[in-house]
């Protein structure tokens, strides 16, 4: 009997070759030394192979999909959710959802549409056809969806601008009935889709905003400032409100990007509510992370607090600046990341909102671009070198070093020369500026290069192949700006004396 157990114990381990046993094993056969070393080396190349075969474009889940126009309903809202969450940026796999989902248009769940949906507007792949047909048949049978999937399908046809009258009237019937099942997130997205849909029922923004006053402590910043530019948007951010929502987002500030901040900043700026403490707050938290953003993310995050001076009171300008001061320092420690496109846009940024730009930083800008000049396109180096000179002429005033000052000029005139220059060169072989920029680089030569009349054939080139566009108030801009390198006698300046009308002479 123990002998029997022993060999059935064996065989579960796996031993074949129990004498007597069901299933005796083969004695091993001879190998040589040479096929046994190929096999270790085939072994060797085959796992090596596997380990650096190349991934596949999409991985994880997307992986797994099949062609969307083989999917059904179901099949098409768990793609789309799928394919969102792992930001699968494929057009012609969205434009194939696309077409599925107007296939099955008149029998896709409506739940499962809302997925869809919601996928699309995710990855900013909407289709606005697609929102048109299911709108009909979202407004009959609203009442039966949930309320993540109507915020979905609200928010995405915000995002569609699709404007429906039967579907504002059901959303706003059912947002008075149901308001008290939405979620934190829901609230959000429902609210913000509001306002876009031109829902304009008073007393539901009124329900919205007791709603959230009662539990704004749960709400994140990044939905409090979401909340707060929706009301803004339909006026009924007042003072008080714009107070609790900035007490409530002083506990989730750290976790937030400037840009974001800078919404919930300029909303409390147009209801002029005046906190020092919140105010504050945000400066030491925009200070601790535009260190460590790239030039991208902090010409993004200029231009957003750049709205907000739009909005601010005198009381407001103090921190604004101070947040300004701090972009431009992280500017100039990382300006051997900038790109051309980087410094076009935060140029520009600062000379709109007429921002002060220490000459030195300007300097320094103007030898990156220096550096950069045959990356700049049209468009961009007469933006850039625009702005530049407008920096220059306003910073110089009021610096006290003039050795700094004549430092800077020399480095913008020295980027002013390199990018002008192919820029007039270009013009003379192809005129692909309009005549808005061409003004702009005629006073950004001005400034940059006063004295130098080099581009004036190439502006007169200019001028011949589009005198047709050549109006009185465009031809009394250009010869004002050209007066200052040109003779009243000179052809150029004939030309555009004719051309000015006489109530402009």
């Amino acid at each position: 009997m123990a002998s029997a157990c022993g060999v059935v114990r064996q065989r579960r381990r796996g031993v074949a070759n129990v004498p007597g046993g069901a299933f005796p094993s083969q004695p091993p056969r001879p190998v040589s030394k040479l096929v046994s070393s190929l096999l270790a080396e085939h072994k060797y190349a085959e796992h090596v192979s596997r380990r650096t075969r190349p991934s596949r474009r999409v991985m994880g889940a997307v992986s797994l999909l099949q062609n969307p126009m083989e999917l059904d309903g179901e099949g098409l809202g768990k793609a789309a959710s799928a394919a969102a969450r792992e930001g699968v940026d494929d057009r012609e796999w969205w434009d194939a959802l696309a077409r599925r989902s107007k296939q099955l248009v008149l029998s896709i769940a409506l739940h499962d549409a809302a997925l869809v949906l919601n996928g699309m507007a995710r990855m900013r792949r909407l289709d606005k056809e697609l929102v048109e047909e299911l709108v009909p048949r979202i407004s009959s049978y609203m009442i039966y969806l949930t309320s993540a999937h109507l915020s979905m399908i609200a928010s995405a046809v915000a995002k569609s601008e699709v404007y429906n009258a039967q579907f504002v009237g059901a959303l706003t019937r059912e947002l008075k009935a149901r308001l008290m099942e939405f979620q934190t997130m829901e609230i959000t997205m429902m609210l913000n889709a509001a306002t876009k849909v031109r829902i304009t029922d008073a007393d539901l923004y009124k329900r919205f905003v007791t709603h959230i006053n009662h539990s704004t402590h749960v709400f994140h910043v990044r939905d409090l400032s979401v909340i707060a530019t929706a009301l803004a948007r339909v006026n009924c951010l007042g003072s008080d409100v714009a107070g609790r929502l900035a007490d409530s987002a002083m506990l989730t500030i750290p976790e937030c990007t400037p840009a974001e901040l800078s919404k919930l900043m300029e909303c409390c700026m147009r209801v002029n509510y005046i906190d020092e403490a919140f105010y504050s707050t945000c400066v030491l938290h925009c200070r601790s992370k535009l260190g460590g953003m790239d030039p991208a993310a902090l010409a993004a995050t200029a231009f957003a607090f750049g709205q907000c001076l739009e909005a601010a009171a005198i009381a407001h300008l103090p921190c604004i600046r101070r947040i300004f001061r701090f972009i431009r320092l992280a500017l100039v420690a990382n300006l051997p990341m900038a790109q051309p496109a980087d410094l076009v846009s935060i140029l520009r940024t600062y000379a709109r909102w007429q921002i002060s730009f220490d000459v030195d930083h300007v300097r320094k800008v103007a030898d990156r671009m220096t550096s950069l000049r045959d990356q700049f396109n049209l468009q961009g180096s007469v933006s850039a070198l625009y702005s530049l000179a407008i920096l220059m002429q306003r910073n110089a005033w009021w610096s006290n070093n003039p050795a700094t000052v004549s430092l800077a000029w020399e480095s913008a005139g020295e980027a002013g020369y390199f990018i002008l220059g192919s820029l007039w060169r270009s013009m003379q072989a192809e005129s692909e500026l309009d005549f808005q920029t061409l003004l702009r680089a005629v006073e950004a030569s001005n400034i940059l290069l006063p004295g130098d009349s080099t581009y004036v054939f190439a502006v007169g080139a200019w001028m011949v192949q589009h005198h047709t566009k050549l109006d009185g108030p465009n031809c009394a801009a250009m010869y004002d700006r050209l007066s200052q390198s040109c003779q009243p006698d000179d052809d150029i300046m004939l030309f555009l004396s004719e051309r000015m009308s006489p109530k402009l002479m």
